[in-house]
């Protein structure tokens, strides 16, 4: 930040005081994604009109850069206002407050692309100033007209939304003289259509009066809200901005690179294709659908079977990124087919022809000892016997009750006794299979 405010005055001849403020260089090799992030989100929150240094022309990386940036001013913009709202209850704002005006849509008030080193001005004139600014518009136009792309269009409406107003002033080469060695500051050796870009550009930029057509002054102070801001209010809002990046920002989302993104979103449908790859095997033979029992050792055979042909297309897929995120990926795939397994698992217990026939077993062995006791005790006990004949009359209540009790049952579960049925011969073929794998 320069270290003196410059002082000029306005329409109403009030004075405004104008700070300059240059961001540290971005987009090194030093200054992490993120740290760009808060350094632009920050800069975007403090800045009135802000400039964004270009080389050459206005690439579509930079637009990107510009939206994903100043989602992230954006956000600390938003999370400032629902705090503000939560302090001051309704009706209680001061009259007056925002002058009248109502609140612009868009959060932040100006972005200029200054475009350095501009080489295609069709106008020979170098003289001709207006035809250039006029060049510039168009160019800036054709810039940030819509796009039928759907990411293009996109990155479009996000920088529209955040800003007020978007423009661009574009600087020819200052010449060769100057970026020597041995180059002390001499002006007379700067090229001279750079110098009167130079001057129209700084009275440009610092107009505080209204042009004669009416158009408002392009310096403006900075306003939150729709109110103009004091110097006193500005240093709060400083202070207020400046530690929610530090406190807040791991709740913002983290900023990434191209690589990174795209790296993320592979080894996604890497998870996704292969997880999807050991289902679709695994339904065939365990799903849903399926009414076959399979053997526990049949079961994992074809799980591993499966799983195996999910990695491989997991690893076809999962090639591009760091070693790391790859191996993360992997490890989610895996937890993904052992739960899966589990499910088949519990789906072909479920058909397992030996189920539940414990419940029907255990009763019929009652009343067929019961039978087989009472035929004893009839053939070897003598009829004028007290005890065999009492003997006899309670063994056979127990099996006919035992009979009452199944065909109670069977009557109101019929699908399950058709089902048991099934089981059983389910389990003789079963018992048969082994038989002859045994021979």
């Amino acid at each position: 930040m320069w270290s003196d405010p410059y002082y000029l005055k306005r329409d109403g001849g009030e004075d405004v005081a104008v700070l300059l403020v240059d961001t540290q260089g971005m987009f090194d090799h030093e200054t992490t994604v993120g740290l760009t992030a808060a350094i632009f989100g920050l800069s975007t929150l403090l800045s009135s009109y802000q400039i964004y240094n270009v080389d050459k022309r206005i690439q579509e990386d930079n637009l990107q850069q510009l939206a994903l940036f100043t989602e992230y001013g954006r956000m600390a913009f938003e999370n400032e206002e629902k705090a503000a709202a939560t302090k001051d209850a309704p009706g209680e704002r001061v009259e007056g407050e925002t002058g009248g005006a109502a609140v612009p849509q868009q959060p932040f008030q100006k972005i200029e692309f200054l475009v350095r080193d501009w080489q295609n001005f069709e106008t020979e004139d170098e003289q001709d100033l207006d035809s250039m600014e006029r060049e510039m518009a168009e160019y800036l136009e054709h810039v940030t007209a819509e796009r039928s792309a759907t990411d293009l269009k996109e990155t479009r409406e996000q920088i529209n939304s955040c800003f007020e107003e978007i423009s661009c002033f574009m600087m020819t080469h200052p010449g060769f003289a100057v970026i020597k060695n041995k180059y002390e500051g001499d002006v007379s050796k700067i090229e001279s259509l750079f110098m009167g870009l130079l001057d129209r550009y700084c009275q440009r930029v610092f107009s505080t009066e209204t042009s004669a057509g009416g158009a408002p002054p392009r310096l403006q102070p900075k306003t939150v809200r729709g109110r103009e801001l004091s110097a006193v209010e500005l240093g709060t809002y400083i202070k207020s901005y400046a530690l929610m990046f530090e406190k807040i920002g791991a709740n913002f989302p983290k900023a990434e690179t191209m690589l990174e993104a795209t790296s993320k979103a592979n080894n996604a449908n890497a998870i996704t294709v292969s997880t999807e790859t050991y289902t679709e095997l695994m339904n065939e033979i365990a799903g849903p659908h399926v009414h076959d029992y399979h053997q526990a050792e049949e079961l994992m055979t074809r799980h591993r079977e499966a799983s195996k042909r999910a990695l491989s297309a997991f690893v076809d897929m999962a090639n591009f990124g760091s070693r790391k995120a790859i191996d993360d990926a992997r490890e989610k795939v895996l937890l993904k087919i052992s739960k899966d397994f589990e499910v088949f698992r519990s789906l072909n217990d479920g058909r397992n022809p030996l189920l539940g026939l414990e419940t029907y077993l255990l009763p019929l062995l009652v009343a067929f000892l019961s039978f087989v006791l009472r035929w004893l005790a009839d053939f070897t006990c003598s009829s004028w016997s007290q005890t065999c004949r009492a003997s006899s009359e309670l063994l056979s209540h127990i099996y006919m009750v035992v009979f009452f009790f199944l065909a109670i049952v069977a009557s109101t579960k019929a699908k399950q006794i058709s089902d048991l049925f099934d089981r059983l011969r389910a389990a003789m073929n079963l018992f048969m299979d082994r038989k002859e794998k045994r021979e």
